[in-house]
């Protein structure tokens, strides 16, 4: 998969009912939509805004957004926020151990000190150009977010999803299962393509991306082994 500076919504699918996995141009998010409200899973990067928008219309037909769930802090996931809840009002909930970061008041994010050594890596420089291009130097954090309540059932827009610690990639990354339709919303704890990654399939990110890359494999092969499952990752195709 090849990074894009492109800003077009690659495709949506409808995974199960009022389930739709949004690719966008570089970075993925998933729609829930129920009978008077939508729910959003990531955000996508500052100037994927109006995509986001768009799919929220095309598939939610004009229904209020009423969640945002974040599976993690990088601007990837959590760009457009801010644009929306100026838009929308949702309430916006993340792992407990996660909040910190998305309000920035730390940072776990890779950055020059690491994507530097690595720039002749296949696909690195192309990546950082695509990340820049869309809003990477922004101010992405969020200050309105409170924890969600996990490994417990939790419905949202009519959906029934369970918020499961995947540590590793960030401290608080979160999956999210929706057990009645056998889908898991894997976030960056496990994915199916990257513009550094020549490899398709079930796979890791870089090490140079994870804040611990022994917890960020554990994540992995745990996520990977839940049986029966349709994967969504945050980047590469959708895993049946």
């Amino acid at each position: 998969m090849n990074a894009r500076t492109t800003r077009s919504i690659r495709s949506i699918t409808e995974v199960a009912s009022g389930v739709h996995f949004v690719e966008g141009p570089s970075v993925n998010w998933t729609v829930l939509v129920g009978d008077d409200s939508v729910t959003l899973v990531d955000a996508g990067y500052p100037r994927d805004l109006e995509l986001v928008l768009a799919s929220l219309e095309r598939v939610g037909n004009g229904k209020p957004l009423e969640t945002v769930l974040i599976t993690h802090g990088h601007l990837d996931h959590i760009g457009s926020i801010r644009g929306l809840t100026a838009r929308h009002a949702p309430q916006v909930l993340a792992a407990q151990a996660e909040i910190t970061n998305i309000r920035r008041e730390v940072l776990h994010q890779v950055g020059l000190r690491e994507v530097l050594p690595r720039l002749h890596r296949y696909g690195v420089a192309a990546w950082v150009v695509h990340a820049l291009a869309s809003g990477g130097l922004g101010d992405v954090a969020v200050q309105a977010v409170q924890p969600i309540t996990e490994n417990q059932p939790l419905v949202f827009s009519g959906h029934t999803v369970v918020a499961l610690p995947a540590p590793g990639h960030t401290p608080g990354h979160t999956a999210y299962e929706l057990p009645d339709v056998g889908i898991l919303i894997t976030g960056d704890a496990l994915v199916s393509g990257h513009p550094t990654s020549r490899r398709e399939g079930i796979q890791s990110l870089d090490d140079m991306f994870h804040t611990d890359p022994r917890l960020a494999a554990a994540s992995l092969n745990r996520l990977a082994g839940m049986p029966d499952r349709t994967f969504l990752p945050g980047h590469g195709p959708l895993l049946d």
